[in-house]
């Protein structure tokens, strides 16, 4: 059996997107997270950058107090400008007053010019502490710039700005009332070839993630089919092994070395040997000789042969059996085996057997129907005149004795007309729901006082739990009665009478058990032919008759009987009632 994994496209679709969604949100976290971390690292670089110019502007007022000029004061301002904007990253440094015109800038050329519009600078809103933004249109150079209010020192800052007042400078930069902004950009390329890397190995990350993840989830799928599979195999196995193993035929495998590698427990029962002593065993040692005309038949060419043959085990009757044999190949086509079907013909063999006898029955009942309504129009007519001549003499005399037995014998053969008539018609059923035991009480009611007169004692062994049949009551009673009478007869000095009944899932067995001469095993069966008896009189056709009954209800009746020890006979009759 192959087996194939089948792997929803929808299934794998889904968890792509999942897994894809998943993976995208992290790498945009990341990226966000990155880009927040370059803010602000840039953020405080500009912030320091300005601090450490604040710082050296400071430093330069306190030199200034000492020296007069305003040109010295500018001198060292554009000097501090120059040096500090030329470290690495840095591009320009500026400062503007509050109408965006730059105050002073690393590039002298710029000093006077607008920096920026005042609109976008109260839109940024400087302050004292450092802002950010990042300026210059998209595709061409953008610089991270950070802004805030120029503040080198305020205290500074203020006697500065007097001590220039006195000496007639007209400074701006310096004034505390209405400090300037100090804007420093900074190159922001390098960041973001820095970000555009991260983002290239972000998404690298990402698709060996979703990768691993779709491989993962694929493998789960995979695992997960593997493991139906397998446990949907194991189940076939299973399923295969017990329906072989309950199969109404003998299957028997072997090897090529005539070794037993597989068979069902019917075989060893048909074949009456132990399946373990032939675990190991050459199978030519114990299977009959005619079976291996079968195996010479396939290896001469033939594809499969069979053979009806008698298996004779040593324990039980012998077994009727049709036996197939054929040959195994394996894939490729080479020998592996061979194997024999037994199939059991006793039931075949019983059917044809009791076919035979309904027909042999049928025969004879018909024959006998057509001669009993020949004889009986004329027995009429005897017996009337049997009965006129009769009357001619007295009674006691011996013409009167002969015309009575004369009249019994017509009587008699009346009878025998009355039961062929039985048993050749239709037997008509009026079957209705009924009780095991009201069936055997009112049956032994029947028979009670001939049972004490003949000194036989009666004992029942009926179940509480007896479940009802449907049939008919009084057929069955009819059966019954012919059962007990010929147990009566068999027990001409008394003795004992047992009716038990018993019961399963399918069927109820009533068992009429006497104590009296029994039956001759060389006859036993033949006791249900018709006109078959044993005794000196009757017709022969009481069983006969009983067994047509039972049969008519779907049952069975069967008898065991040992000469001198007693006679059992057990009538099974199918459960079931009738709901209406």
């Amino acid at each position: 059996m192959k087996n194939k994994v089948h792997i929803s496209p929808w299934m794998t679709i889904g968890s792509s997107l999942v897994l894809m969604a998943i993976v995208g949100f992290l790498g945009v976290v990341n990226y966000s997270r990155d880009k927040e971390q370059m803010s602000k690292l840039l953020e405080e670089k500009g912030a320091a950058l300005i601090r450490a110019f604040e710082a050296g502007t400071r430093t330069g007022m306190m030199g200034m107090m000492t020296r007069m000029g305003a040109a010295a004061n500018e001198r060292h301002l554009q000097i501090l400008l120059e040096e500090t904007a030329d470290q690495p990253d840095i591009s320009y440094i500026s400062i503007v007053n509050h109408n965006g015109v730059i105050l002073a800038h690393n590039e002298k050329d710029l000093i006077g010019g607008q920096f920026v519009p005042p609109p976008v600078l109260e839109s940024i809103s400087p302050s004292d502490d450092p802002n950010w933004r990042i300026v210059g249109p998209q595709g061409q150079h953008r610089y991270f710039e950070v802004f805030k209010t120029f503040m080198p020192g305020v205290n500074h800052q203020r006697h500065f700005h007097q001590h220039l007042k006195q000496h007639g400078s007209d400074e701006t930069i310096m004034d505390p009332s209405s400090p300037p902004y100090i804007f420093i950009g900074m190159n922001i390329a390098p960041f973001e070839l820095a970000m555009r890397e991260d983002l290239k190995h972000n998404l690298v990350m990402a698709a060996i993630i979703f990768s691993l993840g779709i491989a993962g989830v694929i493998s789960l799928f995979w695992a997960q089919s593997y493991t139906r599979s397998r446990k949907l195999l194991q189940d076939t196995q299973k399923i295969a092994a017990e329906v072989v193993a309950n199969l109404p035929e003998g299957i028997l495998v072997m090897d090529t070395r005539y070794h037993v590698v597989y068979s069902n427990s019917l075989v060893w029962h048909l074949l009456g040997i132990s399946e373990k002593s032939a675990d190991t065993t050459d199978a030519r040692t114990f299977l009959p000789e005619n079976l291996w005309d079968l195996y010479t038949a396939i290896k001469s060419g033939k594809t499969k042969a069979e053979k009806e043959i008698c298996l004779l085990p040593e324990t039980g009757k012998p077994v009727p059996v049709v036996v197939g044999a054929t040959d195994i190949h394996g894939p490729t086509g080479e020998y592996i085996g061979f194997m024999f079907v037994f199939r059991d013909l006793s039931e075949i063999r019983a059917l044809e057997l009791k076919n035979q006898r309904v027909e042999k029955l049928a025969t004879v009942g018909n024959l006998a129907a057509g001669i009993a309504h020949e004889v009986r129009n004329p027995l009429s007519s005897i017996k009337g005149y049997v009965t006129y001549f009769g009357s001619l003499f007295e009674p006691g005399s011996d013409n009167r004795k002969a015309a009575d037995l004369m009249t019994e014998e017509v009587d008699r053969v009346n009878r025998v007309i009355t039961e062929l008539l039985e048993f050749a018609r239709p037997t008509d059923l009026k079957p209705k729901n009924i009780r095991v035991t009201d069936l055997v009480d009112h049956s032994l009611r029947v028979i009670a006082h001939e049972a004490e007169a003949a000194g036989v004692k009666i004992k029942k062994i009926l179940p509480r739990d007896l479940p009802e049949i449907h049939a008919d009551l009084d057929r069955l009673t009819q059966v019954f009665l012919n059962l007990y009478i010929n147990a009566l007869q068999s027990m001409a000095s008394g003795g004992e009478l047992t009716v038990e009944a018993c019961h399963d899932d399918e069927q109820v067995v009533i068992r009429i058990t006497d104590t009296g001469c029994g039956i001759p095993e060389a006859v036993v069966s033949q006791i249900f032919d018709p006109y078959f008896t044993t005794k000196n009189k009757g017709t022969g056709l009481g069983l006969a008759i009983a067994q047509k009954i039972v049969e008519h209800h779907n049952g069975t009746i069967m008898i065991r009987s040992t000469e001198n020890s007693g006679t059992r006979v057990s009538v099974k009759l199918p459960l079931g009632t009738n709901e209406e």
